[in-house]
């Protein structure tokens, strides 16, 4: 067995293993993922040793690796229940990995003046010599565990757990494979050609500069292509914003409407009733159920008078009690879609978790005041379902987090717009959320 043949095998099959597994590990794992993953292993060992070495050469060396790659990319869609471009993504960020630290590895070796690029050592009849070479085996342990601890904390945190990978443009993704391609391809032709050569600067320069484009790589995935996550938080809480803007004038105008609907109404019942031709317990039972409808909130802010009515009437059809103290004057230097958001987030959110308590733990209290020139809002309810904070903000409960957990960003955004500062705690099945605003 020549080298060659023991690297393309063993060694790079077990780096590159290694390598996207620290990508893979947060991915939808598909039934009996054990047995696959052994299944997978078995294959996978096979096919590296079996695949033909038709050629030394650079060019047919770097086809060998991308094939073996390739393979990796079919055996991890196997294992894993989640879109061509989430594990392609992956595999490639393995690659670049592995790449790296044997790029770096190498480095190590030619600027201390090493001779051999691998850790075995190799007779001439093939025969391999484990241990042959204890200080290239120490600098390969050492550049591998460095580069793949690094590369996880910098790079692997990033990749969203439960969440689909997505681009803004493919464009960045396929640069991306471009440069990792060329640079394997380049770094096979140079070893070949300086093989034997002693031309240390040049090496050391090629490690260099295969270094840097592994690094741009794993940029181009992780600091560009990710963002597009970002954008799409930013786009559904601007699409929410305009929403609660649209929804905020419709409310207007559906609560003027049945304030005055349900004041004419209550006139001709008290009307009716002096006339004494209905009986008079019906006629308090109507104006009773009337009254639900009938806007009595005056908070001193026209927004948020909307949003408490329109949420008491949901709060009444659901027996939650909806408890307000609320200075709506203090709230002037917000605008009134903000205002309407805001309060419809954070009562909406609040609506849902009591819905799954107990009747008589069923208590929404929300207050507005000021304290020491402090503007604070206060909102505290129960709940059921065990709360998972991601980045101090509460992690939705719910299985598509795609399109849930977009109302604790708003109510974020808004804040922060504002120049107020947010603070959640969820402690003894008690929800509290508080806005501080700096008068």
């Amino acid at each position: 067995m020549t080298q060659f043949e023991f690297y393309k095998s063993f060694q790079f099959v077990l780096e590159l293993i290694l390598a996207e597994s620290l990508y893979a590990y947060k991915l939808h794992r598909r039934s009996h993922f054990v047995w696959r993953m052994i299944g997978s292993l078995v294959v996978f060992f096979t096919y590296s040793f079996l695949f033909p070495v038709l050629s030394y050469s650079a060019w047919y060396c770097s086809f060998t690796f991308l094939m073996i790659f390739a393979a990796s990319v079919l055996l991890a869609k196997f294992l894993f229940k989640e879109t061509w471009l989430t594990v392609i993504f992956c595999c490639l960020a393995g690659y670049t990995t592995q790449h790296l630290a044997y790029e770096l590895y190498t480095l190590l070796l030619h600027m201390s003046g090493a001779s051999s690029a691998s850790p075995m050592g190799f007779y001439g009849d093939g025969e391999i010599a484990f241990f042959e070479n204890p200080f290239s085996i120490a600098v390969y342990f050492c550049s591998f565990i460095v580069t793949y601890c690094a590369c996880f904390f910098l790079f692997s945190e990033k990749i969203p757990k439960s969440e689909e990978i997505r681009f803004k443009t493919a464009f960045i993704f396929i640069g991306a494979v471009f440069i990792l391609v060329i640079d394997v391809v380049l770094n096979a032709v140079i070893v070949y050609y300086l093989a034997g050569d002693d031309k240390p600067l040049y090496k050391i320069i090629m490690c260099v500069y295969n270094i840097l484009c592994c690094l741009i790589v794993l940029y181009l995935q992780f600091e560009v292509a990710l963002k597009r996550k970002i954008e799409d938080t930013l786009d559904r809480v601007e699409q929410m914003w305009h929403q609660a803007k649209e929804q905020y004038a419709v409310s207007k105008e559906n609560m003027e409407m049945i304030n005055l609907k349900c004041h004419d109404l209550k006139h001709q019942i008290r009307t009716l009733r002096k006339g004494g031709d209905i009986n008079p317990e019906v006629l308090k039972d109507i104006e009773k159920h009337i009254s639900i409808y009938d806007s009595s909130v005056k908070t001193g802010n026209a927004a948020l008078d909307v949003i408490i009515s329109e949420k008491s009437l949901v709060c009444a059809n659901k027996n939650i009690k909806l408890s307000c103290i609320i200075d709506g004057k203090q709230l002037d230097f917000i605008k009134e879609e903000d205002v309407f958001a805001l309060f419809g987030n954070i009562i909406d959110n609040a609506i849902e978790a009591v819905s799954a308590v107990e009747e008589s733990k069923r208590v929404i209290t929300l207050s507005v005041k000021t304290v020491n020139n402090f503007l604070t809002i206060r909102e505290t309810n129960y709940y059921e379902h065990p709360i998972k904070f991601v980045g101090g903000l509460p992690e939705t409960h719910k299985a598509d987090k795609r399109y849930h957990g977009f109302g604790i960003k708003s109510i974020k955004c808004i804040c922060e717009h504002y120049g107020g500062e947010l603070t959640i705690a969820a402690e003894n099945n008690i929800f509290d959320l508080s806005i501080l605003f700096n008068n």
